[in-house]
């Protein structure tokens, strides 16, 4: 249930954290390293995809990546040069991923960039004029053995949704906004995962279940957050992905 005074709360954690401070240890740092929209693009995509598990891992392993591309990103997908770098067949490069997991979705990547010039551009010819959300699209676009990009069905594609809450919303001190002319920010859904829905839970946003279970993430349930969030924050949902963050932060903080 959404309670004047959890509303208002949320309201304060967004304000608190969305700033340029939470860059810092937050993989969308990378984005911000680039001036050509091309790249970074190229950098946000791969830093949200990697984003899974200890966050100064995750930034050790995406930093690696990008160090290896040199002066150029685009450059680096468009010669295929990363495939000098990702030569370990089925090793692990970063916990379950794999290197054939990164060549599979930098191969893919270099298909956008040659047919389309961008990311962005080529997903937008794709989407159209849908109303539909766009993480399925995304998703759908890669090799199902890609095991960076989410497949199964009804997946609430947390990183995928990271990724577009970085590229759809404006006016902020982390969110770059370069799909904005086409994606809106009301279509974004919020990053969801184990940890969000907890947070979510202890603020009593969803009802637990028979059993005291929290819900799974889902599609399902990330539609029913993300509409719910719409209600603090009128247009622009996924503003509540910092207000969740900065519950969870609060929280242990104040322990």
């Amino acid at each position: 249930m959404l309670t004047e005074e959890t509303s208002a709360l949320l309201k304060t954690l967004a304000d608190k954290y969305e700033t340029k401070e939470f860059l810092l240890k937050d993989p969308s740092q990378f984005m911000h390293r680039y001036s050509d929209p091309i790249e970074q693009e190229i950098a946000a995509f791969l830093a949200a995809n990697m984003a899974f598990g200890r966050r100064e891992q995750i930034l050790k392993h995406t930093e690696s990546v990008l160090s290896a591309s040199g002066d150029s990103l685009v450059k680096w997908i468009q010669n295929k040069r990363y495939r000098k770098f990702f030569t370990q067949g089925d090793s692990s490069f970063y916990r379950m991923f794999t290197h054939n997991d990164f060549l599979l979705f930098f191969d893919t990547i270099c298909i956008f960039i040659k047919e389309s010039g961008s990311i962005g551009n080529h997903i937008k010819k794709l989407y159209g004029n849908s109303s539909d959300y766009l993480s399925p699209l995304i998703c759908n676009l890669f090799p199902l053995n890609c095991h960076l990009i989410p497949h199964s069905k009804g997946t609430a594609a947390k990183r995928i949704n990271m990724f577009l809450r970085w590229m759809t919303r404006s006016a902020s001190p982390v969110d770059l906004g370069l799909w904005q002319s086409w994606y809106s920010k009301e279509k974004l859904l919020i990053p969801l995962d184990t940890h969000v829905m907890q947070e979510a839970a202890i603020l009593n946003l969803f009802t637990l279940s028979k059993n005291g279970n929290v819900p799974a993430a889902s599609f399902k349930t990330d539609v029913e957050l993300t509409g719910l969030m719409n209600k603090v924050f009128p247009g622009d949902p996924c503003r509540a992905d910092y207000a969740l963050f900065g519950f969870g932060v609060d929280k242990t903080d104040n322990k």
